[in-house]
């Protein structure tokens, strides 16, 4: 968070995204010594800028707890964040009509980083499928969404991304690294990737990248998910992955 060497690096600002960025879906109202311990800043830092973040609407407080709430301002920017990307106007129908056609959720996600952030996602009428949200992060190197997103990522772009994930993952990198060389094999041999047990142990999901589009950079990807215990390996390579690569098809003509 701290940046010395940087003259336009605006410290105090990192700090109030650093305390809204601690914030994680479907957590109750948090308090400013848990925003603390999450961010490593000192808690009187963290009540100055909870009260500023409250008057500007960022967050809300609870009246009986005093505890500290995502606020509207937040979802405003998440709306015009999502309202830049029109594939998503795009791909909605034919994400929602591939989930109720196979039983399975439909996502898109956008690398962050090393995680994959979800821009959208579908899941049929069946009762029960995979419960990821518009905004849900996952890790790009044992997700299929992920895995399919660094096999559609330029040389250059895979290099830089391979030292970020060094980094994240220390020691344990080396495995995940040799997972996602297979993957981009495999997307090579087959045209789509998959993780069948890895992320969680009940999800197997099949994923396609995207090209990059037009004011867009490169990271994109679809994939299409659901329970173990109604679709085996056989059945999501057989089925549902050439249906996810003709939705790809469909969206993006040609790629």
């Amino acid at each position: 968070m701290e940046n010395d060497k940087d003259r336009l690096f605006v410290t105090a600002l990192a700090r109030g995204l650093a305390v809204l960025a601690a914030f994680r879906p479907g957590e109750a109202a948090l308090s400013n010594q848990t925003l603390a311990q999450r961010t490593g800043l000192p808690k009187s830092t963290v009540s100055r800028l909870t009260y500023t973040l409250l008057q500007l609407g960022y967050l809300q407080q609870d009246g009986d707890s005093g505890f500290y709430r995502l606020g509207l301002a937040v979802l405003a920017l998440g709306s015009a964040v999502l309202s830049g990307y029109d594939i998503r106007t795009r791909a909605a129908p034919l994400m929602r009509a591939l989930a109720n056609e196979q039983g399975v959720s439909v996502s898109l996600a956008l690398r962050d980083g090393t995680d994959m952030v979800y821009l959208e996602t579908c899941r049929s009428q069946a009762r029960v499928t995979v419960q990821l949200t518009v905004g849900s992060r996952v890790p790009l190197a044992t997700t299929a969404i992920g895995r399919a997103c660094y096999a559609g990522l330029t040389d250059a772009e895979r290099a830089q991304l391979d030292q970020d994930l060094t980094e994240r993952y220390g020691e344990a990198w080396p495995p995940l690294a040799a997972s996602l060389v297979a993957a981009r094999a495999q997307y090579l041999a087959d045209g789509f990737c998959e993780s069948f047990g890895e992320f969680e142990a009940e999800v197997m999901a099949v994923a396609v990248p995207l090209p990059a589009l037009a004011g867009h950079s490169s990271g994109m990807s679809l994939n299409a998910s659901g329970p173990s215990f109604s679709w085996d390996a056989e059945k999501m390579r057989m089925e549902v992955a050439p249906a996810l690569a003709a939705l790809r098809a469909a969206l993006v003509p040609g790629a």
